[in-house]
């Protein structure tokens, strides 16, 4: 052995995982600086952050991706962008993960276009693209197309890396999104496993013995960890046991190894306290790492104070050190599997195997149109049965239902949006787009297009078209359009099936039901406390509006208005909200209804929301106001008041 591949063998003993952090923001150059930054630190490979217009298949200068260029991951249009992303980074060497799904043909496309200029073979690339729809639908909102385009091009992509990348990831399906959903052990297994097993029939007659095979032993997961550890500990050893478990009795393969990548539960950060979140990430790191015989191959953790802002450079480097401690300071990883044996482990692990392989087997089934509709509909009912536990006490949150009162031990986040600055950023970004535009072969990007449409209309291979565009310098933007033209638009999934919830009465407003409008503004689509909202004012007695997620203010006004809402309720995650107020405001000014009374609720500092209820804004949620109850009151409130 050489002594580099000793060097290499030594290290990866010392560090049985891959240490990451999810990062990206503003254009490539910021974020390849953070990259270089992170590195530096001690991380091992890449988790790249995509802004939200990259993720939902807009270029800057879309009218919808106003106030969200670069905000929550890195904006990346093209191949130039793709190559400035990695400057100074040897693809060949690195191990980069892209959390991106409905655009991952695409960025793919772009990794690999950056490849072949620098000479660097694919067969080299090491690496992992989310492309998993499924939870896009039901729990995390960046879906683009109808669910039959985009389970077509999820497996392509993954048909196309097995043939001919294949050392990279083509898939990650995710349990992590149902847990933050409301999902618990079996049902997060169950969910991941039976969209895998989908996946898996649809190709299982498409490729041959031997590459289904390699595509089953490359499928990966994406987990989540949260802090009940009994059954965190057995959840993730249900996984490396069901998985193995599934591929010998449903596919006839073998010793398949249940390959995942973890980050540990956001759903439990609070904006109270958020100095109990440096302990809480701590203790959720440990179920994925404790079992020499069940541990991921990659964690990501993230910032403490995740409900109040994104993470800055510090807050990264103490996820880093968190990883580093656990790693190196405790010795984990000097033992055999410390839990073989336990009866009180395996018995819990038993049962949650069992239910998860049910589940799994539901979904199947079902088939993956009407898995979307049994999984939304579960995750609704599960995520609203968890806040009425959390309101009554049964589950304890410390900060937010007990032991109540601010640590005051770290000071509040530095206002991360100088909104002048962003509004600047994003210019800048809209005019090197142009740049781009204008010097590339325009006439090779139309032909690209027109290839692209011709074969998502006739059924044929989208991954060799889609890779022609990317040469040929078309955008993110472009290659989604190409594709609308073909396959019926965009698709909005529905927010909440009505009849979900019972009213328990009306809640009268000048005479009338008080009719509230709710929707999301911006491209954020986690819909998780717009559903617990929605259901929780249809059972106040009030008549909600579902205004649908992704809007823009305009849309949102336009049914406000259609509608003759009392209350217009918009939530948005991104940082986008002052750009959204702002416009919301307006426009009801100009359309003679100052009268609509609006509420905002999101990740909002508290700057923001002094400023916001100055411009006129009625009230602010953040996460901080946990009570559904109260929060319902307040609109209530608000609504029965005489109009202006």
């Amino acid at each position: 052995m050489s002594d580099s591949a000793t060097k290499e063998k030594s290290r990866r003993d010392r560090e049985p995982w891959i240490i990451r952090t999810y990062a990206g923001f503003g254009d490539a150059r910021q974020a390849n600086a953070r990259f270089h930054q992170n590195l530096k630190a001690g991380q091992r490979g890449l988790s790249i952050a995509f802004d939200l217009p990259t993720q939902n298949g807009y270029d800057p200068d879309a009218p919808v991706a106003r106030g969200e260029v670069g905000k929550a991951g890195v904006s990346i249009c093209h191949w130039r962008d793709m190559e400035e992303l990695f400057q100074g980074i040897p693809l060949g060497e690195i191990n980069t993960s892209m959390t991106i799904n409905a655009t991952a043909p695409f960025l793919l496309a772009l990794y690999l276009v950056v490849a072949e200029k620098h000479g660097v073979p694919w067969t080299d690339l090491r690496g992992t693209t989310q492309n998993d729809l499924m939870k896009e639908y039901v729990a995390r909102g960046t879906s683009i197309f109808q669910p039959e385009i985009s389970f077509r091009l999820s497996t392509e992509l993954i048909r196309f890396a097995v043939e001919r990348v294949p050392n990279w990831n083509p898939i990650n399906c995710c349990g992590y999104h149902y847990m933050e959903s409301g999902a618990g052990p079996a049902e997060e297994i169950g969910f991941a496993f039976g969209n895998a097993m989908l996946i898996l029939d649809e190709l299982r007659g498409k490729l041959s013995a031997a590459a289904f095979e390699q595509t089953v032993r490359r499928i990966s997961f994406f987990i989540n960890s949260g802090i009940e550890l009994v059954p965190e500990i057995c959840k993730v050893r249900a996984y490396f046991k069901l998985w193995r478990e599934l591929c010998k009795s449903e596919y006839g393969i073998d010793d398949v190894a249940f390959r995942a990548g973890c980050q540990v539960r956001s759903l439990s950060l609070t904006e109270q306290q958020p100095e109990v979140n440096i302990i809480r990430i701590a203790y959720e790191a440990l179920p994925v790492t404790i079992s020499a015989s069940a541990r991921v191959n990659a964690l990501q953790l993230p910032g403490f104070r995740e409900a109040l802002s994104l993470p800055d450079a510090a807050e990264q480097t103490l996820s880093l050190r968190t990883q580093q401690v656990l790693m190196h300071e405790t010795g984990i990883s000097r033992y055999g599997d410390i839990f073989e044996g336990s009866k009180v482990i395996e018995k819990l692990t038993d049962e949650t195997a069992a239910r998860a392989r049910e589940i799994a087997m539901n979904l199947r089934g079902a088939g993956y149109t009407r898995a979307l509709e049994l999984v939304g509909a579960e995750l609704t009912r599960l995520l609203a049965d968890r806040q009425r536990k959390i309101e009554s006490g049964e589950i304890v949150q410390v900060g937010v239902n007990a032991f109540l009162g601010e640590i005051g031990l770290t000071a509040a986040p530095a206002l991360a949006d100088d909104h002048g600055a962003q509004q600047a950023a994003e210019r800048e970004r809209i005019q090197a787009l142009g740049r781009w535009r204008a010097q590339r072969d325009n006439a090779a990007v139309a032909r690209a297009r027109e290839t692209l449409a011709r074969a998502a209309a006739e059924g044929g291979s989208l991954m060799d078209p889609t890779l022609e565009l990317a040469r040929a310098g078309g955008t993110v933007g472009e290659w989604t359009e190409s594709l609308e033209r073909v396959s019926r638009g965009r698709y909005t999934p529905p927010i909440l099936d009505a009849r979900a919830a019972v009213p328990h009465g009306a809640i009268k407003a000048n005479g009338h039901r008080l009719k509230i409008a709710l929707g999301k503004a911006g491209l954020d689509g986690h819909i998780n406390a717009v559903k617990l909202l929605a259901r929780a004012c249809m059972e106040a007695g009030m008549e909600v509006v579902l205004a649908g997620f992704k809007q823009t203010p305009a849309r949102l006004v336009e049914t406000a208005l259609q509608e003759d809402a009392d209350v217009l309720a918009i939530s948005s995650l991104a940082g986008a909200h002052m750009t959204i107020a702002h416009d919301t405001m307006e426009l009801l000014k100009q359309r003679g209804a100052a009268d609509v009374r609006v509420v905002m609720g999101g990740i909002i500092p508290e700057a923001d929301r002094k400023q916001l209820l100055a411009s006129g804004v009625r009230a602010v949620f953040t996460p901080k106001d946990s009570n559904l109850a109260e929060i319902v009151g307040q609109i209530a409130a608000l609504g029965a008041r005489d109009r202006l």
